[in-house]
């Protein structure tokens, strides 16, 4: 990057910065983006930016978007932004449900610092209990056969126009296998239609050539493949021999349509020693990215806690995902929140702000984004999205199964305001352990699926962090005492 780019960047990080901290700002957003009505209005307004529509637009829509206009044009300004690629991105969906709910969300709290979107920008919805494997660390504890209680075609339908109306700006179907589900491609086009983003999380052995085709038909943007190992390692921790050469197959499938691929590895003790293997893999196949998911102890999961990282070796691990996203041709990223720190720590030369944080990769721009890392806050489970299981129940993360309501009673944007559980989450001033003295608190805050998983307390410690080593320890004495040998 040069130095008027720079200066540009920095120039872009003082405005926004200045503009989210302007009581007057927020007061001016509370009225015009607040509401399930003004939220409306502002999508429309974005979508016609720009727009030489004549009569298109209302009084007090043309009065809003004026306003709008007006702090746009101080980032075109101010920045290397052109106003064509503002336009560009006004005209995607997702991109402009996702920037209205970041403006409600300052109407309504303020420029906070981990930041609360108004609505979830994302919900992770485990569309079937149902799976054609029996992996060990489920944390959904799938099984073979959808159950009972799942939604209906017409329920999942609704479902999907209830999110799109209250805000949601992106639907990523998981599982189970949500593969298995005989209307998903039914569901996905509703997705579609309701200009959200879609993603798909798959264990890529039932993704065909066909079906990763009407996959990037549908716009589809983002497909997640799990592998955690290489030949019999896979096969073992998903229950079933022959899964390894399925699962590579799908994942050549989703690339070779041209879908955005991610291949996703769940470390354990296990295949520690297999994930520069595993990356390789991803590499070779033209996957974009390597994920590192975080162990945590929910669903099947449980039964094999004897098996998780120790802080050392998970410290370790991100140490080495740090150096290897400097180097790779792709992107290297981690769900474990502590990752932020290890590439802050003046080490390396690449920042993650998230777990989805792929501009932070590029070496350009590592330095340049870190400003936003307090305002991302790490993993966004409970401030960013949330989960959404099968039955409709909705829960703060899908490895963190405490039931918050559910869909088919409950308005998701009344669960996600004015939700005690979540509130206690997002309080990082009341975490335990090092946790809350922590000086990357806004930046990691520690995983709060573990924090539950293993102390029943959300705002516990993160027992896989070094900094929390103690509490990894009073949990192995405490297994040891009880003569449970689960760590």
């Amino acid at each position: 990057m040069d130095h008027s780019s720079k200066t540009q960047t920095e120039e872009m990080a003082s405005l926004v910065e200045t503009w989210l901290g302007n009581p007057a700002t927020r007061k001016i957003l509370s009225k015009v983006a607040v509401g399930p009505y003004n939220m409306r209005r502002m999508e429309r307004i974005l979508k016609l930016y720009g727009w030489d529509t004549g009569n298109a637009l209302g009084l007090k829509e043309r009065i809003v978007g004026k306003m709008v206009r007006g702090v746009i044009g101080q980032v075109v300004n101010k920045t290397g932004i052109t106003e064509d690629n503002i336009k560009s991105n006004m005209k995607v969906g997702y991109w402009r449900k996702g920037l209205v709910s970041t403006l409600a969300g300052i109407g309504l709290w303020g420029p906070q610092k981990p930041f609360t979107s108004y609505a979830p920008f994302l919900v992770v919805w485990n569309s079937t209990n149902a799976c054609n494997l029996h992996c060990r660390h489920c944390y959904q504890s799938a099984i073979s056969r959808p159950t009972p209680d799942e939604l209906t075609t017409a329920e999942r339908l609704k479902v999907v126009d209830r999110l799109a109306d209250e805000g949601v700006a992106y639907i990523s179907l998981s599982g189970g296998e949500p593969l298995m589900r005989h209307d998903f491609f039914e569901v996905a086009e509703r997705i579609r239609q309701r200009n959200m983003g879609l993603a798909l999380a798959t264990n890529g052995t039932m993704l065909t050539a066909a079906g990763a085709k009407r996959l990037a038909e549908l716009g589809c943007s983002f497909v997640q493949v799990s592998l955690d190992g290489t030949g019999q390692t896979h096969d073992k921790f998903r229950g079933l021999d022959g899964t390894f050469d399925k699962t590579l197959k799908g994942i050549k499938n989703a690339v070779d349509a041209g879908l955005s691929t991610e291949v996703a590895m769940t470390v354990t003790s296990q295949n520690l020693d297999e994930v520069m293997e595993v990356i390789d893999i991803t590499e070779s196949l033209g996957a974009g990215t390597f994920m590192h998911y975080n162990f945590i102890p929910a669903g099947r999961g449980k039964e094999i806690m004897n098996k998780d990282l120790s802080p050392q070796q998970r410290e370790s691990l991100l140490e080495k995902l740090a150096t290897e996203g400097e180097k790779r041709n792709i992107n290297v990223l981690s769900t474990a929140p502590q990752f932020s720190r290890v590439c802050m720590g003046g080490k390396h030369s690449i920042s993650s702000l998230t777990h989805f944080d792929s501009i932070g990769q590029d070496q350009q721009w590592a330095d340049e984004v870190e400003f936003l890392a307090e305002f991302v806050g790490g993993c966004g489970g409970g401030r960013l999205y949330c989960g959404l299981q099968p039955n409709g129940d909705i829960i703060p993360c899908v490895f963190l199964p405490e039931v918050l309501g559910n869909i088919r009673y409950n308005s998701l944007v009344d669960v996600w305001q004015n939700s005690d559980f979540l509130a206690k989450m997002r309080r990082r001033d009341a975490f335990k352990g090092q946790c809350s003295q922590c000086d990357y608190v806004k930046v990691c805050g520690g995983c709060r699926a573990r924090a539950f998983g293993y102390f029943n307390d959300v705002q516990g410690p993160d027992p896989g962090c070094v900094r929390n080593a103690t509490s990894w320890d009073e949990l192995e004495k405490k297994v040891e005492k009880d003569s449970v040998h689960l760590l």
